[in-house]
């Protein structure tokens, strides 16, 4: 009954506002929207990084902008090497932010060398490489077309940076695998090999994640005939490596969407929903409840049951905030476009996207469930570019706030302007599952007459502001939303 209340709450309009303020920051020069870019985003002490990545043929580029606290952009630039050549072949791997050094890694693959080599170049303020590259780690390859891979993570705590080297598949043998953990100041402060001497198939990597006490978390995939789950391969020097298969016991559950952070602990905890495994159907997959892992407990998969079952919920992120973490997550469809009428073999393929209502599921820090709130958002579906449609999730006056676009009509009642506009909103839930109601942003960012759409998949989290990209086909300016 206390949620349904909070509901009914969120939609009124201008009698009870949250704490959230919100700032406009300077104009840059232009930012393009792609399909599905993948995004990252860093914090320092005085500036603010978000860093994309598109595909242009071939090309792999990264886009670099750097804002400082005040929402001020200080760079704006495409970031990318020269490719190489066939057989002597150069890739960005990735872009992130160490200390106060902005850091390029990349990949070599040289055929004449038979050698796959990490190194790691530094960004000046013009976003420029600046001096040399500093030599990484080099594995050696017997075919050009098996080279291995390079995998990198930022700590929690954002002072070193750990790398992982997958060798090359050898059939039938357990895959080497180096290691090195690297200060600020790049230095190694820790380096080695490991392998999993029962694991004699390929390793495949999905993501790579390392916690302050390097602990290193390389997270694979497997199938039991009815569903992908989580394989986790862990490591710690000193000890013995450890392969976790993270799968839900109950026979008549599936997981049907997870995701994943490490905590202050170093443990790597896994959320997610769970879906009767005789339900399924194509584009009606219904969410009954929650599931999580704790990697200090490797045997068990919690799971918590929904009071309704919500349809097409897709789990987006992890939030620590105390005594709690948040599971965030969203009604989400994708869906192949079949008014594309291109027959072209070569063409991109073209989705609609529809995102509807969040959910927030909060835990205590021993695993068990607090509460579920579901928050009232308007269903809309575009083609291609859906940033627009995301949400941000970060701690702001010591209260989970997600900020997201919503319908204008529903927060003003004005009959001058289309209802349908989409309006900044900011809702705050506390620790004990209480939602505030809803602030709105019509008047400070100018919703009726600006060309600006916020995009809130594009954001930082930073102590207790969020800092959001706005943007239009021209420029793009940061948003603050703080307390």
């Amino acid at each position: 009954m206390k949620y349904i209340l909070l509901l009914i709450a969120a939609t009124v309009t201008g009698t009870v506002f949250s704490q959230v303020k919100v700032s406009k920051g300077d104009i840059s020069s232009g930012f393009a929207l792609t399909k599905q870019p993948v995004f990252n985003s860093y914090s320092t002490a005085s500036n603010n990084y978000f860093v994309t990545v598109r595909q242009e043929g071939f090309d792999k580029i990264n886009n670099l902008i750097v804002a400082d606290n005040n929402g001020k952009i200080l760079l704006n630039k495409d970031i990318s090497i020269n490719p190489g050549m066939m057989n002597n072949q150069y890739e960005l791997n990735r872009l992130l932010v160490l200390g106060n050094k902005t850091l390029a890694f990349v990949e070599n693959h040289n055929k004449g060398e038979l050698a796959n080599t990490l190194t790691v170049r530094m960004l000046n303020a013009s976003g420029e490489f600046d001096g040399k590259d500093v030599l990484i780690g080099r594995m050696p390859i017997v075919k050009f077309s098996n080279p291995g891979s390079w995998a990198i993570s930022l700590t929690p705590d954002k002072k070193h940076v750990a790398i992982i080297g997958i060798n090359p598949y050898t059939k039938g043998v357990p895959t080497q695998v180096n290691y090195f953990i690297l200060d600020a100041d790049l230095k190694e402060t820790s380096k080695g090999n490991f392998n999993f001497a029962s694991e004699t198939k390929e390793l495949r990597v999905f993501d790579f994640l390392a916690s302050d006490q390097n602990d290193l978390y390389i997270i694979s995939r497997d199938y039991d005939k009815t569903y992908l789950y989580p394989v986790i391969y862990k490591f710690t020097a000193g000890t013995e490596p450890s392969i976790i298969p993270v799968m839900i016991q109950e026979p008549d559950l599936k997981n049907l969407s997870y995701t994943y952070k490490v905590n202050q602990k170093g443990e790597l905890v896994i959320a997610g929903y769970t879906q009767k495994k005789s339900s399924l159907q194509i584009n009606d997959v219904k969410a009954i409840g929650t599931w999580l892992f704790n990697s200090s407990n490797p045997a068990e998969v919690k799971t918590f049951n929904f009071d309704t079952p919500v349809t097409n919920l897709n789990a987006t992120d992890i939030v620590f905030n105390g005594d709690t973490f948040y599971l965030v997550g969203e009604q989400y469809l994708k869906e192949k476009d079949k008014s594309d009428p291109s027959t072209l073999a070569m063409a991109a393929e073209n989705y609609n996207y529809t995102h509807g209502d969040i959910e927030v599921t909060g835990f205590s820090l021993n695993g068990d469930k607090k509460f579920d709130v579901p928050i009232n958002r308007f269903k809309r579906k575009v083609l291609n570019t859906n940033q627009a449609l995301t949400f941000s999730s970060g701690i702001i006056d010591g209260k989970l706030a997600l900020i997201y676009n919503d319908q204008y009509g529903k927060y003003v009642d004005d009959d001058r302007y289309r209802k349908d506009l989409m309006l900044p909103v900011a809702t705050l839930i506390t620790n004990d599952g209480l939602m505030e109601a809803p602030a709105h942003f019509e008047k400070e960012l100018d919703v009726v007459v600006s060309t600006y759409f916020l995009y809130p998949q594009f954001f930082v989290p930073n102590l207790s502001k969020i800092f959001v990209l706005s943007g239009n086909k021209e420029s793009v300016k940061v948003i603050t939303f703080n307390k």
